[in-house]
């Protein structure tokens, strides 16, 4: 669910508008793969040739600020800051950054000021 992020760093104010939600499915899928020679060079020459839908385990649905704030783990007690949260989370810090980005566009989560030159966040 955290790599939902990766993607809604790109447009973070739009879950300020009360007609906006975005739904997420956990799902479960089947990949046919064909060892081809014409396929990203990521998978090696292997083609995707076709995508099932197995099984969808999950539907989340998240309308506004406050839903987002659930990434935030439970012990974070006052002040943050990026490297705090990923001890917490386990994830890296760039990734913590994103999350924190997206949290204080979105009105979730403000900055509190500087520890050094991290800044210091606080639930809003």
């Amino acid at each position: 669910m955290i790599d939902l992020f990766y993607e809604l760093v790109h447009t973070p104010s739009l879950i300020k508008d009360r007609n906006f939600s975005i739904e997420v499915l956990l799902i479960e899928e089947e990949e046919l793969r064909c060892n081809d020679g014409r396929g990203s060079w990521r998978r090696r020459g292997v083609s995707v040739k076709d995508r099932k839908l197995l099984k969808v385990f999950d539907r989340i649905v998240f309308e506004d600020s406050r839903d987002f704030q659930a990434f935030l783990p439970k012990e974070l007690d006052g002040y943050f800051t990026n490297k705090v949260l990923a001890l917490k989370r386990g994830i890296s810090i760039k990734l913590a950054q994103k999350i924190t980005y997206c949290l204080r566009k979105m009105g979730a989560i403000s900055i509190a000021g500087k520890k050094g030159n991290e800044l210091l966040f606080q639930v809003s």
